[in-house]
């Protein structure tokens, strides 16, 4: 594997978290918003902002701390976390905020080769099977709705994604105060109804750039502002650019001939209507 790509994987992107799983290469220092949990089919090397390394084969590096991949391996998870979700300030308060390297390998000592299973899992199964080892919250991925007034919610968010929206509209359309509403995303899907929306549009930006949309086109019909707009929130939360993110967001695996890019490979027109 060339230490300058990441090449042959697959992934998802869901309200609350993004996973990548393929060969990921070198990348230079970056930080970003998401927690950041890696897991290795061997050793990859790590660096903190201080420029300390560590050899490890798992890592959970916390929200907006500088870090960069020194050594990748062919065989890597990738999981990016919100980290105000329910999930992400269990880490937090479990001790995953420290800027040293060693601290990041330590908080995930639970974390084995032996999670990553086969290619072709369901890739829900494999991050509960993540937060399980980490003991840690599963919900912002299970997201078992129990309120039927939530699931209206839920299943109306997408119509008016493309617009604003307002906690205030989506209470009205389904018949709830807005108080209630709030505390149902909290309490039933582990994210706050903001943040909910922000990553429900990413998810809507990274499907429309897969079905052939240029970033504008795909920043519009996910409500950012323009392509800058919907760059500034993919830089912000991945360290990726939008085109980047949605190489690295591939329902399933790449063909065996399918070319090296510098995230992921996909073959779009096949995928980009796949929806779970």
């Amino acid at each position: 594997m060339a230490d300058d790509t990441w090449s042959g994987g697959f992934g998802f992107i869901r309200p609350g978290w993004q996973l990548y799983l393929g060969a990921v290469g070198h990348a230079a220092e970056h930080a970003h918003h998401a927690i950041q949990i890696v897991v290795a089919d061997g050793q990859i090397e790590l660096q903190d902002g201080e420029g300390r390394r560590r050899r490890c084969q798992s890592a959970v590096i916390p929200a907006n701390e500088p870090h960069a991949i020194v050594e990748g391996n062919p065989r890597t998870v990738m999981l990016y976390l919100e980290p105000e979700s329910t999930t992400g300030r269990e880490l937090v308060a479990r001790g995953v905020s420290s800027s040293s390297v060693a601290s990041w390998a330590d908080s995930a000592r639970t974390l084995t080769p032996a999670l990553l299973g086969n290619d072709d899992q369901e890739p829900e199964a494999l991050v509960c099977r993540i937060f399980g080892a980490l003991g840690v919250d599963c919900r912002v991925v299970t997201g078992v709705v129990g309120h039927p007034v939530l699931e209206d919610a839920i299943q109306y968010l997408p119509t008016i994604i493309s617009g604003p929206v307002s906690l205030a509209e989506v209470s009205a359309a389904v018949g709830i105060s807005d108080s209630r509403l709030r505390h149902l995303f909290a309490s039933e899907i582990g994210l706050s109804f903001r943040r909910y929306v922000l990553w429900l549009r990413l998810q809507r930006a990274v499907e429309s750039v897969l079905g052939g949309s240029t970033l504008t086109e795909a920043a519009h019909t996910a409500g950012f502002t323009d392509s800058a707009h919907l760059t500034n929130v993919t830089r912000r939360t991945f360290g990726l650019a939008p085109s980047l993110l949605a190489r690295a967001v591939s329902p399933h695996p790449p063909s065996e001939d399918c070319e090296k890019v510098t995230v992921g490979c996909m073959d779009v027109p096949e995928r980009h209507n796949h929806t779970r």
